[in-house]
């Protein structure tokens, strides 16, 4: 059964053109932010940064990558994630109707407040999620300071 896209018929001509041609920036715009059809969009993976009162965490989702497709290089306050997903089926088999995984290189940067000690960044890769664990400074601490009344 194939779908078939709506129309309402009960639209002005003129101006049933002109929403075409809106529909069509719509999506062009959600492909390039990486919502739409992954020949237009760049892969990225979604990332979270958190923080606790020791260190910053970055997890990473990655599926389909091992270690040795992943680099990591922290700069002054940046840490940088770069990598690549390579596509494993090129050529087009009977049975394949869609393909939605994306795939290519990337590249994410993140600025931590506060900055981090870059020698003692970890990093561990377990199930497709990469956990960088990077400890604060200690001028960047909080520091708990008791106020006295008088």
């Amino acid at each position: 059964m194939a779908l078939v896209r709506w129309r309402n018929r009960g639209e002005l001509a003129p101006w049933s053109a002109l929403r075409d041609i809106e529909g069509q920036f719509n999506r062009l715009f959600a492909e390039l932010a990486g919502e739409g059809d992954w020949r237009l969009g760049a892969w990225s993976p979604a990332v979270d940064l958190t923080e606790t009162d020791e260190a910053y965490t970055l997890e990473a989702d990655l599926p389909g990558l091992n270690k040795d497709d992943v680099e990591i290089t922290a700069v002054d306050n940046v840490i940088t994630l770069k990598g690549e997903r390579k596509q494993e089926h090129e050529a087009r088999e009977k049975g394949h109707h869609r393909y939605e995984r994306r795939y290519g290189s990337f590249q994410r940067s993140f600025e931590v407040p506060g900055g981090f000690e870059a020698e003692k960044v970890d990093a561990k890769f377990e199930d497709g999620v990469l956990r960088v664990t990077l400890p604060k400074r200690k001028e960047a601490k909080p520091k708990h300071i008791q106020v006295k009344f008088k």
